[in-house]
C-alpha cells in the first residue's frame, strides 16, 4: 500500500492549524478538551488529532476526492481569516465554501453515528441484510440488532457535496471575535440548527432545505462563518458581511453550539480556555440536539394474511434557549413560524434533476 494515507483526518489539518500553533521542528500543535475522560491533552500534534485509521476507505479515494475540494478552500479561508472578507462575496469562491462546509457536515464521526442511528430506528435484521446485499455490502454488517455500515462514511461524505446545492441560497456572515474568550472547534464543527422552528413538531425541520435553516463554522479563535437564510433572519447590522462582536455572552453561546455537537473532542488555542469549555461542558452535557424517531402511518392486512406498513423516519432537534444576540427573526418571517416551508421549492427541484443524471 504504497504513498496510502492510513491516519485519515474528518476534521481537515488546515483549519485545525488556525486554533494551534508552530511548535518545533515545525509541528502544529492544539491543546484538547476530551468530553468523554473530562480532561484536558494539551500540546497534541495535529497531524495525529481528529483522525482515525482508515476512517474513509483503504485505498485513499475519497481522501483524494476531499483534497479537490480542502485545497482551494484552505486558501479561501486563510483569506478571511487575513481580513479579506470580500473574497466571500465572488460566487465562485461562495459554491467552494459551500461544498466545503457541506462536505465537512457529512464527513465526521458524528455523522456516521447519525446516519446508522437513523437506518437503525426502524430496520430488522432481515431486510438490512437484503439491503446490504442488493447494494454492495458484506450482509454480515448486520450485527446483533444494530448495524453499522462500513462504507456509509464515503457514501454521506459524497452525498454532502451534493448536497451543497441546496445551500447555495443561503447568505454568509462572518463573525469577528472581539472579546478575550476565544472560540473553539469540535470534532463536528459544522453546527446545523434552525431557530425559526425551534417550537414547531414537523419532521422536515432539521432539513438542509427547510426555512429558517443556519450553520456555524469556527475558522480560527476569532473569526465564525455563519450561514443563514436571509429571509427570516437579521444577522448584524443590515447589508454588511461582518459582525463585530464584543459580548462575551455570545462567544459562550456559540462555543456551547461546538460543545453540544462534539463526538468527544474540542480543539482550542490557549490554556486559559480550559475551565470556560469545562464549565460549558457541565452546562450543556445533557443536551441532545437531535433523537431520531419513526411512526407508522399505513398499516394493513394483505388477502393472504401479509403484514404491511409504511414507516416515516425523522430527526427532531431539542428546542435551545438562546441565541447569540446579534441574530434575530425578522417580523415579517414570524409568520412562518408555525407552518413549515421549504426556503426554494426550485431549488429542490433543479438538486433532484441533477442528482437523476448520477443515479
Amino acid at each position: 500500500m504504497n504513498n496510502i494515507t492510513k491516519n485519515q483526518h474528518y476534521v481537515p489539518q488546515f483549519l485545525l492549524r488556525n486554533f494551534g500553533w508552530k511548535a518545533n521542528k515545525g509541528i502544529f500543535r492544539i491543546n484538547i478538551f476530551d468530553t468523554k475522560n473530562f480532561s484536558i491533552r494539551p500540546n497534541q500534534n495535529i497531524s495525529q488529532v481528529f483522525s482515525q485509521n482508515f476512517f474513509y476507505d483503504q485505498d485513499n479515494s475519497i481522501e483524494k476526492f476531499l483534497n479537490e475540494i480542502e485545497t482551494p478552500a484552505s486558501t479561501l479561508v486563510e483569506q478571511v481569516i487575513n481580513g479579506n472578507f470580500k473574497i466571500l462575496e465572488n460566487e465562485n469562491n461562495k459554491s467552494l465554501i459551500m461544498a466545503f462546509i457541506s462536505s465537512l457536515l457529512q464527513r465526521t464521526p458524528s455523522a456516521l453515528e447519525k446516519a446508522n442511528e437513523f437506518i437503525n430506528t426502524n430496520l430488522n435484521e432481515g431486510i438490512v441484510r437484503q439491503l446490504l446485499s442488493l447494494n454492495g455490502y458484506d450482509p454480515n454488517e448486520a450485527n446483533n440488532g444494530y448495524f453499522e455500515f462500513s462504507q456509509l462514511v464515503s457514501d454521506i461524505t459524497l452525498e454532502g457535496v451534493i448536497n451543497s446545492m441546496l445551500i447555495q441560497d443561503l447568505n454568509f456572515q462572518i463573525i469577528k471575535n472581539e472579546t478575550n474568550l476565544e472560540f473553539c472547534i469540535s470534532d463536528h464543527p459544522v453546527f446545523a440548527y434552525n431557530w425559526l422552528y425551534r417550537d414547531l413538531d414537523h419532521p422536515s425541520v432539521t432539513g438542509i432545505t427547510a426555512r429558517g435553516f443556519q450553520i456555524f463554522l469556527p475558522f480560527s479563535p476569532s473569526i465564525t462563518l455563519c450561514l443563514y437564510d436571509s429571509h427570516v433572519y437579521k444577522y448584524g447590522h443590515k447589508n454588511q458581511l461582518i459582525t463585530h462582536v464584543y459580548n462575551v455572552n455570545d462567544i459562550e453561546i456559540m462555543n456551547s453550539f461546538q460543545i453540544i455537537n462534539s463526538y468527544s473532542i474540542i480543539g482550542f488555542h490557549s490554556i486559559t480556555t480550559e475551565s470556560h469549555l469545562k464549565h460549558l461542558y457541565e452546562k450543556n452535557k445533557k443536551i441532545q440536539l437531535y433523537k431520531h424517531e419513526n411512526t407508522i402511518f399505513d398499516y394493513k392486512e394483505t388477502e393472504e394474511g401479509e403484514i404491511r406498513y409504511k414507516t416515516l423516519n425523522f430527526t427532531r432537534q431539542t428546542k435551545l434557549k438562546k441565541m447569540p444576540s446579534f441574530i434575530s427573526i425578522k417580523r415579517k418571517a414570524k409568520i412562518y413560524a408555525n407552518s413549515f416551508s421549504y426556503r426554494d421549492p426550485e431549488l429542490i427541484a433543479q438538486y433532484l434533476a441533477v442528482k437523476d443524471l448520477y443515479e
